[in-house]
C-alpha cells in the first residue's frame, strides 16, 4: 500500500491514500474438469466417459475423457481429454491477467458406429482455497464426416460460461472465460477443424480483471477535510 503526502500553504500536512494502491496478493488455485450430458444424432452411437481429473482411480489416466465411435484399425475412439492446471496467481491491480485453466486435447479418428453429430458439456471447477470455488460449463459439438482424409471433422463451442465476479478485501474482480486456444492464449476460436488421424492440443484460458477501482476510504477523506477546515480557521485567527 502506498501513501501520498500533500502539504498546504499553511504548513498542515494532509495524508491521502493514493488511487493506485497495490493489492498484489498471491493465491494458489487448482482446476478440475469433467464431461457430462453426452448427446448423439444417432442414439445407438458407441461412446464412453470417465472423469478422473483428480486421479482418484489409479487404473485410469489422470484426466477427464470422453470418447465416441470406434476405429477398427486401432481399436480406439475419437475423444476429448481435459487435464486441469494448478498454480499461483496474483490478483491484478488495474490490468488483466491471463490464466491457463488446463490442457484440452481433441483426437479425431476414422470412426464408425457413431452419428453425424456428437455433443457434450465440459464442466470446469476453479478452486482457490483462500477465496472459494467457482464452476463454469462449456457446451461442445462435434460434426463427424465420412472419414475421408480430405474431409475434416470439426469441434465447435456452442455454449460459453458466464463470467464470475468475486470480492477480496472489498475489491471486485472478474474471472472471464477467454476460451480455447492453440497458440498459448495469443488468440481464441470457437470452431476447430481436424483431419482424420490427428490430434489438436489446446489450452483453456480465463482472464482475471479488476473491475472496481481501489476506493479511498471515507474516513481518510473526512480526516483530510477536517484538516483543511482547521487550516481555514487558523488563517482567520491570524488576521
Amino acid at each position: 500500500m502506498t501513501l501520498m503526502k500533500y502539504t498546504g500553504t499553511t504548513g498542515l500536512a494532509v495524508v491521502l491514500l493514493a488511487a493506485n494502491v497495490s493489492l498484489a496478493q498471491a493465491a494458489a488455485y487448482s482446476v478440475t474438469g469433467s464431461f457430462a450430458n453426452p448427446g448423439f444424432s444417432d442414439p445407438s452411437s458407441l461412446h464412453y466417459l470417465f472423469n478422473n481429473d483428480q486421479g482418484s482411480n489409479a487404473s485410469l489416466a489422470d484426466v477427464a475423457e470422453f470418447g465416441w465411435g470406434i476405429d477398427f484399425d486401432s481399436w480406439r475412439s475419437s475423444r476429448f481429454q481435459f487435464d486441469g492446471a494448478t498454480g499461483d496467481v496474483s490478483l491484478p491491480t488495474g490490468s488483466s491477467l491471463l490464466i491457463n485453466l488446463g490442457s484440452f486435447d481433441y483426437t479425431n479418428l476414422p470412426t464408425v458406429l457413431v452419428g453425424d453429430t456428437v455433443t457434450v458439456d465440459l464442466n470446469l471447477t476453479v478452486d482457490v482455497p483462500d477465496f472459494g470455488q467457482a464452476s463454469f460449463d462449456y457446451g461442445l459439438e462435434v460434426t463427424n464426416t465420412n472419414n475421408s482424409s480430405l474431409d475434416p471433422d470439426s469441434m465447435r463451442v456452442v455454449n460459453t460460461p458466464d463470467n464470475f465476479i468475486f470480492s477480496v478485501e472489498g475489491y471486485d474482480y472478474e474471472l472471464a472465460m477467454s476460451g480455447f486456444s492453440i497458440d498459448g492464449g495469443r488468440s481464441f476460436a470457437t470452431v476447430f477443424d481436424l483431419a482424420e488421424g490427428s490430434t489438436l492440443n489446446m489450452g483453456v484460458y480465463a482472464q482475471l480483471n479488476q473491475v472496481s477501482a481501489v476506493p479511498i476510504p471515507s474516513a481518510i477523506w473526512l480526516f483530510g477535510s477536517a484538516l483543511i477546515g482547521l487550516a481555514g480557521v487558523s488563517r482567520r485567527t491570524r488576521k
